[in-house]
């Protein structure tokens, strides 16, 4: 009988070392994923070798811009459950059916995934085949699981014309990397046009709190600089609200200040989405699509370019 007991003493505490060894693996392994094998603050970039058409090497005089927050490509159904690809893909290629029509030279995307091991459908590179887009650059704002079981989400732009990366930087109010809530970074690329450089700002701003979403924006004015820069993108401010009132002030960029509302993208009573250019363009118009295939309404800008920037007259 004692015989008896320590073997079953000896098993159960075997599982139990069997099990507190998975989770240990497990925890490191999601450190692993979370600190070394995430892009962070580096921004990435390439071409889909597939996509041809429309490619460019520089802008014309007239440049049409869309921003679009993708809200994920509804791809997360709550909690732990994830809509199938195939549902994905079908709301994906909605949105690019709404937005095709105005014939974009750059797409400005915030809340778009790349890695999504539950639904595994790269959206930047599907939006960038629908589109017809050949260029693209992506920014994590978050790179959450495992390496073989992970989702990676953040900014996007897409692009008729080669882009260079720049730089993802992590700004003011950010996580550690196992809180993926309302933990921003902005992706930033450029634009090479007649040996001069335009960069290009993909953001999607605190969400929660509008003191931070105004230390968002200075730090990002201060990155910016004196540097020309289209700044795209789900601000998460009213044209009123002080994040936008500073880069107003600023008097470093041109475009729509106010204008329809584009969130919620059912009943708009929010414009809280901008696209913003440097301020030599001239801003011709600004637009806001009636569409309810994301969250947010998509936004199209066309702005005609100017010497001083280095694009063409």
């Amino acid at each position: 009988m004692t015989s008896n007991r320590m073997k079953w003493r000896r098993r159960i505490l075997r599982s139990l070392l069997g099990l507190f060894g998975l989770v240990v693996l497990v925890v490191i392994l999601f450190a692993v994923n979370g600190m070394l094998l995430a892009a962070g603050e580096a921004a990435q970039a390439g071409r889909s070798e597939d996509v041809e058409s429309f490619a460019s090497s520089e802008p014309p005089a007239e440049v049409t811009i869309v921003a679009y927050n993708v809200a994920k490509g509804w791809a997360p159904k709550g909690g732990a459950s994830f809509h199938d690809s195939t549902t994905v893909e079908g709301r994906l290629r909605k949105m690019a059916d709404e937005i095709r029509a105005e014939r974009p030279d750059l797409i400005f995307l915030s809340e778009i995934m790349t890695e999504c091991t539950p639904c595994p459908v790269d959206q930047v590179k599907f939006l960038a085949r629908e589109l017809e887009m050949p260029y693209w650059a992506f920014g994590e704002n978050y790179n959450f699981g495992l390496p073989f079981y992970r989702v990676v989400g953040g900014n996007a732009i897409l692009s008729r014309f080669p882009l260079s990366p720049v730089a993802n930087p992590s700004l003011i109010g950010r996580k550690p990397f196992y809180e993926t809530k309302n933990s921003r970074r902005s992706l930033f690329a450029s634009l090479e046009v007649r040996g001069k450089t335009v960069l290009l700002g993909s953001l999607h701003n605190d969400s929660y709190d509008i003191a931070n979403n105004s230390a968002h924006v200075r730090q990002l004015l201060e990155f910016i600089g004196d540097r020309p820069c289209v700044l795209a993108g789900d601000f998460n401010a009213k044209p009123q609200d002080e994040p936008i009132q500073l880069i107003l002030k600023s008097k470093q960029f041109a475009g729509a200040f106010d204008g329809p509302p584009t969130y919620p993208a059912d009943k708009p009573d929010q414009r809280i989405d901008f696209v913003l250019a440097p301020s030599d363009w001239e801003h011709v118009e600004t637009r806001v699509l009636d569409s309810t295939a994301s969250d947010h309404r998509p936004m199209v800008a066309r702005f005609r370019t100017s010497r001083s920037t280095g694009t063409i007259p």
